[in-house]
């Protein structure tokens, strides 16, 4: 399921719906807390809204997890 909602927030990335895409990258985050993909692009969502603290934190998870 966590695939579910990563797809859906990839289609809010895409119309800068940034808000409703963090919700749903949580969502899969908290159905797979090693999910990479979703780390990154919740960190992606989080730069387009300004909060570079929370975007770096992201990447860096990212990484850790082999993206």
């Amino acid at each position: 399921m966590s695939i579910l909602y990563y797809l859906v927030q990839v289609h809010y990335n895409i119309l800068k719906k940034y808000d409703l895409a963090i919700d749903d990258f949580n969502k899969a985050i908290e159905r797979n807390p090693n999910f990479a993909l979703a780390y990154n692009n919740r960190g992606i969502a989080y730069k387009a809204l300004g909060k570079d603290a929370e975007a770096e934190k992201d990447f860096a998870k990212a990484r850790e997890l082999g993206l």
